[in-house]
């Protein structure tokens, strides 16, 4: 299982690293990456869907041989959301770059509400990707600490440059100097 494990989150980490994300920190059965801090991305929410469906096809991949090796089942789930965060180094000693508050947690409930081998976007998350990426149905999904179901939408691919009408541009917060 640590192998396992090890191959996975290295994979995972190197394609969220190749599509300018930050890794914040890893879960004990995952990986929790920030796009769009500390350095801002206009396109953060697709660079994110871009990185989800690449890891999705390198779970395929290793899922393969692994089920031959080892006989195991390997597949994984993964929540996106977007909105403010508090991000940087915390305490006196700081032990690294992290995200916190309310939409940290509204991802990771968007990853147990993905389907096993599957992407769910939060409402947020699928506005700012608009056109550019193509989306199942929205659907009402029970999280872990709502009174009632939220919005979501799988993330079932991307579309071609042509198709794209460009994302919905995110807020400008506190950038002034950019």
């Amino acid at each position: 299982l640590r192998e396992i494990m090890t191959e996975l989150v290295n994979r995972a980490m190197a394609v969220v690293q190749r599509y300018g994300a930050t890794v914040d920190q890893f879960t004990g059965d995952g990986i929790m990456a920030v796009f769009g801090a500390p350095v801002a991305l206009e396109d953060h929410a697709l660079r994110a869907c871009l990185a989800a469906l690449e890891i999705q096809r390198e779970v395929q991949d290793m899922a393969a041989d692994i089920d031959r090796r080892d006989g195991v089942s390997l597949r994984l789930r993964i929540g996106l959301n977007s909105g403010q965060v508090i991000a940087g180094e915390f305490g006196s000693a700081a032990i690294g770059y992290t995200a916190v508050g309310e939409q940290v947690g509204m991802a990771q409930r968007m990853e147990s509400a993905a389907p096993t081998g599957g992407v769910m976007l939060s409402d947020s998350t699928a506005q700012l990707v608009g056109r550019a990426a193509i989306l199942g149905e929205p659907e009402m999904v029970a999280i872990k600490g709502a009174d009632a179901p939220v919005p979501a939408r799988r993330l079932l691919g991307v579309a071609s440059e042509s198709e794209r009408t460009g994302p919905a541009q995110s807020t400008l917060v506190g950038r002034g100097l950019e």
